[in-house]
């Protein structure tokens, strides 16, 4: 089997119960280590905590912009006041410093590894991670936002430094390219991916995950609105990601998984599903 390592960045978001999901349905298939790469504030009584071979903690920043104050010199303030209404400004600063974190300080650790999967600790899974094997960089499908997906991704080892390597790229050689007219998290990362030759390498797989929050998570984007039903405190960031996994079981006739273990999922589907069908009829009567 190949050796994974699991890294879950960011913030401590979605709840145990999203993490139970991480450790029976990626950790243990998968026979995977896990780190966690986050702030030193972190609640050291967490499942996450403990569970984690690797503790990768830094210093957080009231502004995040001091740290690309301290490491770089070029445009990438001009990159972030690009996207002031899209993300990036707020959000993807912090995820790309994350990435210059642990490339600056983790790659050893990685490269004992075959494989790394760079994810959340929102990510909510409800079936077995696939194991995927050569040299292809697998990215779940749907969430692009005229880019590609930047929410997990299962990476080669060897293109650790390249994939991490973003905050350079925006930093020295974005502007070498044709700017979208809506430049987000998502296109600056898929922008960063072909100027690095890894674009050509990327695959997509079915989705079978999804992003939650509880209700007082901490965010600097998406508000979470839509209650997951028949579970305490856990709410849908993204509705599509949702009903895109259950549609994931349900085409590959997970039938009895869908029946037992994902029956609550099941039932939220046709809710959401129902609601849908129900506005689409409601606007045709109103034309």
């Amino acid at each position: 089997m190949q050796k994974y390592l699991l890294i879950l960045v960011g913030l401590p978001r979605g709840g145990e119960l999203t993490w139970s999901t991480i450790y029976k349905n990626v950790l243990k298939p998968l026979n995977a280590d896990l780190a966690i790469c986050t702030e030193k504030t972190i609640d050291k009584n967490l499942s996450l905590y403990r569970n984690a071979k690797y503790k990768w903690l830094f210093d957080g920043y009231d502004d995040w912009f001091d740290y690309y104050k301290e490491n770089f010199d070029g445009d990438w303030k001009k990159v972030f006041e690009l996207g002031k209404d899209t993300g990036l400004y707020n959000s993807g600063s912090v995820h790309f410093a994350i990435k210059d974190i642990i490339r600056k300080n983790h790659l050893d650790t990685i490269k004992k590894y075959d494989y790394f999967i760079y994810s959340r600790f929102d990510q909510f899974f409800i079936m077995n991670h696939p194991i995927f094997t050569g040299e292809n960089i697998w990215i779940p499908e749907g969430e692009n936002y005229t880019g590609i997906c930047d929410r997990h991704a299962v990476v080669p080892s060897k293109y650790g430094e390249e994939y991490l390597n973003i905050c350079n790229y925006l930093d020295t050689r974005l502007f070498n390219s044709s700017i979208p007219e809506y430049l987000n998290c998502e296109t600056v990362y898929k922008m960063h991916l072909k100027d690095s030759n890894l674009l050509k390498v990327v695959k997509r797989f079915e989705r079978f995950q999804f992003t939650t929050s509880k209700k007082n998570d901490f965010t600097r984007w998406r508000v979470a609105k839509y209650k997951l039903y028949f579970y305490k405190d856990v709410y849908l960031k993204y509705p599509n990601e949702f009903l895109d996994s259950v549609q994931t079981l349900i085409n590959n006739k997970k039938i009895i998984l869908l029946l037992t273990l994902r029956f609550r999922e099941l039932i939220n589907f046709a809710y959401l599903k129902s609601r849908i069908l129900f506005g689409k009829v409601k606007r045709g009567k109103s034309t």
